[in-house]
């Protein structure tokens, strides 16, 4: 698609590319692709760069089951594992902050050491998704990673990176090899933020607490 005119993609051209990604990639992220499209195409049109209607409007979804997916103890083990085997310090260090911590992908991509306060033990996350900063404090094993990260002193960023945004970008790739090496290649990076919510619900903590820990702004999700 890419030489060819916004007008000249049709819904079935849409509907072909959803069909496939079902087949080879799985029905959320050939929904997800859908979704992405139609807010291009909606873009495209706020610009008046699309005069047309928008091709993915009307595309019928795959049906998804919704479903809670987190890590066992055991489980658990098991990715710890693998993670010491994986060559790369920044994985090394992200995915396990990632479950401590419970914050979105992006978010933590992006962490910076100017947003980190080590005497007070805490993480201010500029632009959370909801368009607000949020304060995180750090436990103790978090803090006794990111203490010990070489790019600390040496870079902006606290996962450095070779792209244009001067950090890591990408964690799918890092994760499939780690999760393949675990045993548990169902689990998603998200599920790592469910286990988090999990542990802290097993834990007696109340839900307004858990909510405010992974930074959402209605109790009941």
């Amino acid at each position: 698609w890419r030489m060819r005119r916004l007008s000249d993609i049709a819904r079935s051209d849409i509907e072909r590319l959803h069909a496939s990604l079902g087949q080879e990639r799985g029905k959320y992220a050939a929904n997800h692709a859908v979704r992405l499209l139609r807010h291009m195409f909606n873009r495209a049109a706020d610009w008046g760069t699309l005069r047309s209607a928008n091709p993915a409007q009307g595309v019928k979804p795959f049906k998804e089951t919704k479903r809670e997916r987190f890590l066992s103890p055991q489980e658990l083990q098991r990715v710890n594992a693998s993670l010491l085997e994986e060559p790369d310090w920044r994985w090394r260090a992200y995915f396990p902050l990632a479950l401590m911590l419970g914050t979105r992908k992006s978010e933590l991509l992006a962490m910076r050491w100017a947003d980190i306060d080590f005497a007070a033990r805490t993480w201010r996350i500029p632009e959370t998704k909801t368009g607000n900063s949020h304060l995180l404090p750090l436990p103790g094993p978090a803090m006794a990673m990111l203490e010990a990260l070489p790019s600390r002193d040496k870079s902006e960023w606290v996962f450095l990176g070779d792209g244009k945004s001067g950090h890591i970008a990408e964690p799918a790739k890092a994760w499939q090899r780690i999760r393949r090496r675990a045993g548990v290649a169902d689990v998603r990076i998200h599920d790592l933020r469910h286990t988090l919510a999990s542990w802290l619900v097993a834990q007696g903590f109340n839900l307004p607490l858990i909510g405010r820990a992974l930074n959402h702004t209605q109790t009941a999700t």
